[in-house]
């Protein structure tokens, strides 16, 4: 083989080699997880604090119980006190109890997390102040902030507008967007010493009638969002809406009840944990709550359900 001819070959193999490997390129770059967002969320909860506003609805209970079990130290907000008192017997806190006596019987595996249950409502300056000192007495010491703040709080009234009482219209827009402008000015100093995060539940991009006034203040709460993260770039903060598009607001806004078997005894799961209706968030979409809690460049929307559930009848989800 003469000197000319080796040259062609070996340029030949280079190009050859280079189109292989922008393939192998491209078609990595094409493989993405089902859900459209990232494949793995970027640590685990590791104990980092994290604070769900409402427990007293299923999408804050189950929230709170999904990121305890993940490991991350949850403060689950409660109107009628905290769940370790006598006084509050709610089916959301005696879940809650019912986790920590089962947590105390595992106390022989390491485990991390752990449901602190406070008083707070989101209409009470004096109670988002007192949660406030009740975290940070709970915080391990040296430790002053909060990686994350899910505001789950939020009421709703259906009716068409012509029969509605604007007492209900006063509730819906004090306790969802006021609400939620008071959460994120009192926990502030908490999430900018940890450049930590405000999540929030933004709306559905969908009108539906007998819902004009809620939908109004969801809308808000996506334009409040929008202009807060901004506000907020600047100290490390991170500010991210979680779109409930195909999931029912009536379940996810309601309150728990316990399941009962026959017997009227309550009914307890495989894991030792009081069962509890409805169950509104899927395992896929829990895992984008996952991703949006802990992915160090999250993005500013998370859709919850997968666009091919859209349509369906989904309410009631099964673990």
């Amino acid at each position: 083989m003469d000197e000319q001819t080796a040259l062609v070959l070996a340029l030949q193999l280079v190009a050859l080699f280079s189109i292989a490997g922008a393939l192998l390129l491209y078609l990595l770059c094409k493989i993405k997880p089902e859900s459209g967002v990232e494949s793995e969320e970027s640590s685990p909860g590791a104990g980092k604090p994290v604070l769900v506003t409402s427990c007293d609805n299923a999408i804050g209970l189950q929230i709170a119980l999904h990121l305890a079990d993940r490991g991350y130290r949850v403060f689950a907000g409660l109107k009628d006190g905290a769940a370790s008192g006598d006084s509050n017997d709610s089916a959301s806190a005696r879940v809650i109890r019912g986790w920590l006596k089962h947590r105390e019987s595992l106390a022989s595996i390491s485990l991390q997390g752990t449901i602190v249950a406070l008083p707070l409502d989101v209409n009470r300056e004096d109670l988002l102040h007192e949660s406030v000192d009740i975290i940070r007495a709970h915080l391990p010491a040296g430790k002053d902030g909060l990686w994350a703040v899910i505001n789950t709080s939020g009421v709703m009234y259906r009716g068409r507008l012509e029969q509605q009482d604007v007492t209900h219209w006063d509730a819906i827009l004090r306790t969802n967007v006021v609400g939620m402008l008071r959460v994120a000015r009192t926990f502030q100093t908490l999430l900018r010493s940890s450049q930590g995060r405000i999540i929030t539940l933004g709306n559905s991009e969908g009108e539906e009638a007998g819902l004009v006034a809620y939908t109004a203040s969801r809308y808000a709460i996506q334009g409040a969002s929008n202009a807060l993260r901004e506000e907020l770039a600047t100290s490390g903060v991170k500010v991210i809406t979680l779109n409930p598009k195909g999931l029912s607001m009536d379940f996810m806004l309601t309150t728990p009840k316990l399941i009962s078997k026959p017997d009227a005894e309550v009914s307890v799961d495989i894991f030792g944990h009081l069962e509890f209706q409805p169950i509104v968030l899927p395992p896929s979409a829990l895992h984008v709550v996952n991703v949006a809690i802990t992915c160090g460049n999250p993005k500013r929307n998370y859709t919850l359900l997968k666009k091919q559930l859209w349509r369906k009848p989904l309410h009631i989800f099964t673990a």
